[in-house]
Formats: structure tokens, C-alpha cells, sequence
């Protein structure tokens, strides 16, 4: 009688074992799967875009370089209006009050550190003067002329006024610049010259 009970008793066990086993797997299987990465509200990815660089822009030529239908390759601001120096002008006596309304000074821009010239001119520097920083070629200060109407107008060109001559600056063929050669303002001995143009300024 025990034989028999024991033989249909063993079977229920074995099935009742594997039911618990079975059990156990898919309760583990089950967790796992349920462990998943909150997703982001609103349907959206969580990938982080880098913004786009943009790229800074070049600094603008303040001298460039334009042929005279007189003097040849000569240097202009940026506008295309002649640029000058003046013979016996320094830095450390720049042109200023009267003279600098007749011959206004080419400063740096707010904000610019650096004289930028165009491809193939060369030889450009500042200095610092009372009214900012003024643009240099090979160490001379350049201005404009207040009797220059138009880009290619060039009528400041020999012009003596102010304890010196007035004279258009020259770029070579090689981009290179030319300043003029300094000259002695004339003597009280010697006659004044005679003005050969209407924009004669002896301020």
C-alpha cells in the first residue's frame, strides 16, 4: 500500500519542483526586462547637438592700393580717397587743430588694434595721437584732404602748408609703399611759393 502511494506521490512532487523552478525563471526574466531607461518627455531624443561654430569675419582693409590717372599706383582709405603725408610730420607732433580740419587724419577704427592693408600693401603701423590711434605708412602719418571731392581726386599733391609739403603716397608695382622724402620747410629769407592750386591752405 505505501509502495503505491509513494509511486504516485513521487510524480506529483518532480511536476511540483519544475512548477517552481519554471516559476522562479520567469519572475527573474521578468524583472529584467522591466528595468528600462525613463524615456524623454514629449517624444524627444536625449541627444545633445553641438551648435554650429560660425566662423569670424576678416577685418576689413583700411589702405588699399587704386591707379591715378596722374600719379599711377597711389594708396587710399578705404572709401578710395587719396592718402598723404606730410614733410616734416612726426608722431610726436602729428597735424592737428586747423590742419587736421584741412588734412583729416586715417585713425583706426573703434575697436581695431591693427592697420590692415589690402593684398599687396605693405609697410602699414599706428601711432598714438591726441584725437586716437592714426594709420602709419613706414612710420609717416597718413591723412586724407578736405579739397578731395571723389576717389581718384589727388589735389593736396605739392601743396605747402603747415611747415611742410603735402604729398600723395605711392605704391609700387611691387605692393610695397614709398613714402616721400623729407624736405626742409622753406627759410624767412626765401619767397613763399606761389599756390598752383584753389586748395592752398597757409594756416
Amino acid at each position: 500500500m505505501k509502495t503505491t502511494m509513494n509511486r504516485r506521490i513521487a510524480p506529483l512532487a518532480l511536476a511540483l519542483t519544475t512548477a517552481i523552478a519554471l516559476a522562479a525563471c520567469g519572475s527573474s526574466g521578468s524583472s529584467k526586462a522591466a528595468v528600462t531607461p525613463a524615456a524623454p518627455p514629449n517624444g524627444t531624443t536625449s541627444t545633445v547637438k553641438t551648435p554650429p561654430t560660425t566662423p569670424k569675419a576678416a577685418t576689413a582693409a583700411i589702405v588699399k592700393s587704386m591707379t591715378n590717372a596722374k600719379f599711377g599706383a597711389v594708396l587710399v582709405d578705404a572709401r578710395g580717397m587719396t592718402l598723404y603725408t606730410l614733410t616734416n610730420d612726426s608722431p610726436s607732433h602729428p597735424c592737428s587743430g586747423q590742419c587736421a580740419t584741412a588734412w583729416p587724419p586715417l585713425l583706426l577704427p573703434s575697436g581695431t588694434v591693427t592697420a590692415v592693408g589690402a593684398a599687396g600693401v605693405s609697410g602699414l603701423g599706428s601711432a598714438a595721437v591726441p584725437s586716437g590711434t592714426q594709420v602709419t605708412d613706414k612710420g609717416a602719418l597718413l591723412y586724407r584732404f578736405s579739397g578731395d571731392q571723389a576717389p581718384g581726386d589727388a589735389r593736396g599733391e605739392g601743396i605747402s602748408s603747415f611747415g611742410g609739403v603735402w604729398h600723395v603716397v605711392k605704391a609700387t608695382q611691387q605692393g610695397t609703399v614709398t613714402a616721400p622724402a623729407a624736405t626742409n620747410p622753406p627759410t624767412s629769407n626765401a619767397p613763399a611759393p606761389t599756390p598752383t592750386t584753389a586748395y592752398s591752405y597757409g594756416y
